[in-house]
C-alpha cells in the first residue's frame, strides 16, 4: 500500500523511513534522528505511517477508529482459502469488535497470571538446566544456543502437550512464525503444510482432554465459560495454535534481545545480584530497551489527525514501540540502563507488549521465562562477558528481532568488548 501523509501549514511534512530495512542492530540508531524531527514518518518500503512518540501509539492502540489489519497481509501476498488463511482467519489477532471481545474474554479465564506463575518453578528448573553446560565450559558458549527451545517446552508445559512431542511442535512453529508479517513464497508453502499437521495434533490432544481433563491450559480452555457463552471445540483447537505461534518467536527473540541488554551493561548486572528485588523491574528495563517486537501494525479506520499530520482512512500504521519506549518526553535518561526505573512511582507504561484491546494475553508468561532465564545467568560466577563488541552480532528477524548469537566467557581475559 502506499500513501502520503499530510501536514497542516506550518508543520513540517513527514519525512521517510526505512523501518523494514533496519530491524536488527541497525533499529535504534535509524530512528533517532527521524524520531526527533517529527512525531511520525513513513515507511519507504510499505508506505505505513510510522507513529513514534509514546502518547501517541498509546492513544491509537486504544483508539476505537484504529483497528487490526486483519486479512490484508494474506491478500497482499495472495494467500488462497485454505486450512493456512481459514486459521488465520479465525483467530484473535485478525479479528476485531464483539468477535474479538468474545474469544479474548473466554481465553484469558483460562489464561491467567496465575496459570502462567505456577510454572515459575517449571522455568526456573529449565533455565538452570539449559546452562549446566555453561557452568562448566571453559571456552565460549552461546547463550542463544543453550537457551532455545526453552520458551516453547515452557509453553508446551502450560498446555498439556508430552514432552516428547515438544520437537514436533518446534518444528511447525518454525514454519507458521513468519505468518504475522510478510512471507516469502517458501515460507508460505512451509507454514501452508504445517497448519493442517499442528491442528489436527492439538485436536487430537483437546480430544483427551475433553474425556479426561487436567490441569493444563487445554482443559482450562474447554471448559471456560462467560455467562452463556463457551469456546466451541474447534475455536479451542485454534486459539491453542494460535498462542502457540503468537509466543513461540516473540519470547525467544524477547529473551535474546534481554540477554543482549543485561550483558552490555555489567555495572548494573552487578547492581542487581546484589539487590535481588531490581529483577523485575529490570525484566522491563530489558524490554524498554531492546524490544523483539518494536512496532504494532493497525489500520486506520477513519481519517486520522496525528499531531497535525492528516492520515488518510484506510493508511497502514506502524506503533512503533521501539521509539516510544525511548521517547525523551516521557522517560528520564531514555538511553540509559536503569535497573531500579521501575521502582519509582509513576514510571511510563513499556508498550513492547502492546495496548489496548489487542495487549498480548502471554505477556505474564513471557516475563516469568525471560526473568527466570536473566536470574540464573546473574547467579553463575564468575560473570559471563560478551566475546564479541555489540555492533559486531548479526540478527534475525522472523516474527520478533533478536540477536543470532550471545557469545560469552567467563574468562576475563578473553577479548572481550563490554562496555563498562
Amino acid at each position: 500500500m502506499s500513501m502520503n501523509v499530510q501536514s497542516e501549514p506550518g508543520q513540517r511534512n513527514a519525512e521517510s523511513v526505512d523501518l523494514f530495512g533496519n530491524l536488527g542492530g541497525t533499529l535504534h540508531e535509524a530512528l533517532r534522528k527521524p524520531a526527533a524531527n517529527s512525531p511520525i514518518a513513513w515507511d519507504c518500503s510499505t508506505g505505513a505511517a510510522v507513529v513514534f512518540r509514546h502518547r501517541d501509539v498509546e492513544a491509537l492502540a486504544h483508539d476505537p477508529r484504529v483497528a487490526g489489519i486483519g486479512l490484508s497481509l494474506f491478500d497482499l501476498m495472495g494467500i488462497e482459502p485454505g486450512p493456512l488463511r481459514d486459521w488465520y482467519g479465525g483467530i484473535m489477532f485478525t479479528n476485531e469488535g464483539a468477535a474479538h471481545q468474545r474469544l479474548r474474554s473466554l481465553v484469558a479465564r483460562a489464561f491467567t497470571p496465575r496459570s502462567a506463575e505456577a510454572l515459575r518453578s517449571a522455568a526456573a528448573a529449565l533455565a538452570s538446566q539449559a546452562l549446566g553446560p555453561a557452568s562448566r565450559a571453559e571456552a565460549s558458549v552461546d547463550l542463544v544456543e543453550l537457551f532455545a527451545g526453552l520458551p516453547t517446552r515452557l509453553m508446551c508445559q502450560l498446555l498439556g502437550v508430552p514432552e516428547p512431542d515438544v520437537p514436533r511442535f518446534a518444528a511447525w512453529l518454525e514454519d507458521l512464525s513468519p505468518i504475522f508479517f510478510l512471507m516469502t513464497p517458501a515460507q508460505i508453502r512451509a507454514a501452508s503444510r504445517a497448519i493442517p499437521e499442528l491442528l489436527g495434533y492439538v485436536n487430537e490432544l483437546a480430544e483427551r482432554r475433553r474425556a479426561y481433563p487436567r490441569h493444563d491450559l487445554i482443559s482450562a480452555l474447554l471448559a471456560a465459560r462467560d455467562g452463556d457463552e463457551r469456546l466451541a471445540h474447534e475455536e479451542v483447537v485454534g486459539l491453542v495454535a494460535n498462542l502457540l505461534v503468537a509466543g513461540h518467536d516473540t519470547t525467544t527473540s524477547q529473551l535474546g534481545c534481554s540477554l543482549l541488554a543485561l550483558l552490555t551493561q555489567p555495572c548494573e548486572a552487578s547492581r542487581i545480584s546484589a539487590e535481588a528485588h531490581l529483577l523485575t523491574g529490570a525484566v522491563s528495563e530489558t524490554v524498554r530497551l531492546e524490544p523483539a517486537i518494536p512496532m504494532i501494525p493497525r489500520t486506520a479506520r477513519e481519517s486520522l489527525r496525528i499531531d497535525g499530520h492528516q492520515v488518510p482512512a484506510g493508511s497502514t500504521l506502524m506503533l512503533c514501540t521501539a521509539t516510544a519506549n525511548r521517547d525523551p518526553l516521557v522517560w528520564h535518561e531514555p538511553e540509559r540502563f536503569d535497573a531500579a526505573r521501575f521502582t519509582h512511582p509513576g514510571t511510563p507504561r513499556v508498550l513492547t507488549f502492546g495496548a489496548g484491546a489487542h495487549y498480548c494475553l502471554g505477556t505474564a508468561l513471557a516475563r516469568i521465562t525471560i526473568e527466570e532465564c536473566l536470574r540464573a545467568v546473574l547467579t553463575l560466577e564468575p560473570r559471563y562477558v560478551l566475546v564479541e563488541p555489540p555492533s559486531e552480532i548479526p540478527w534475525r528477524v522472523v516474527l520478533g528481532r533478536s540477536p543470532q548469537r550471545l557469545l560469552v566467557t567467563t574468562n576475563v581475559n578473553a577479548n572481550s568488548s563490554n562496555p563498562t
